[in-house]
C-alpha cells in the first residue's frame, strides 16, 4: 500500500490545492453558462417588467372607463330625477284634472324618450370602453409575442 502522495496532500495542502488547475473546457463551458444564465436572468426580468407595465396599463385603463361609465350613470339618475321633480312640480300647480293628465302624458314620452337616449348612449359609451380595453391587451400581446423578444 503507498500512502505517500496522501500523506503529502495533508501535510501541506496549500501547496497540494495550488498545484491543481482546472482544466480549460471545464472552466469555458463554466463562464459560457454563466453568460447564458445572466441573459436569460436579464431577459426574463425585462418580460417581467414589460408584463407588469403593460397589466397596469390594461388596468389603468378599465379603471378609467369604469369611471366614465360611472360618472355617465350618475349624470342620467341626476337627469331623470331634474325631470321628474319638475314634472311633479308642474302637477302640483296644475289648475284641474285635464291638466293633470296632460302634463302627466308629457312627463312620461319625456322620460321615455330620454330614457332611451339615454340607453343608446350608455351602450355606445360601454362598446368603446370595451373596445379601448381590448386594444390596449391586443397591445399588450403583440409586444409580448413579438418574435426574438
Amino acid at each position: 500500500m503507498n500512502r505517500a502522495p496522501d500523506s503529502q496532500a495533508f501535510a501541506n495542502p496549500e501547496r497540494f490545492l495550488a498545484d491543481l488547475r482546472v482544466p480549460e473546457n471545464v472552466a469555458a463551458i463554466a463562464q459560457q453558462s454563466v453568460a447564458q444564465s445572466r441573459d436569460l436572468f436579464t431577459k426574463g426580468t425585462s418580460a417581467v417588467h414589460d408584463n407588469a407595465k403593460a397589466m397596469t396599463e390594461i388596468a389603468d385603463t378599465a379603471w378609467g372607463s369604469t369611471k366614465m361609465l360611472q360618472e355617465k350613470l350618475v349624470q342620467n339618475a341626476q337627469a331623470t330625477a331634474e325631470a321628474t321633480f319638475a314634472a311633479a312640480a308642474s302637477i302640483a300647480a296644475a289648475k284641474s284634472i285635464p291638466e293633470i293628465a296632460r302634463l302627466q302624458h308629457e312627463f312620461v314620452q319625456t322620460l321615455s324618450s330620454q330614457a332611451q337616449e339615454q340607453t343608446k348612449e350608455f351602450f355606445d359609451l360601454s362598446a368603446r370602453a370595451a373596445q379601448h380595453v381590448f386594444e390596449k391587451v391586443q397591445a399588450a400581446a403583440t409586444r409580448t409575442l413579438k418574435p426574438g423578444a
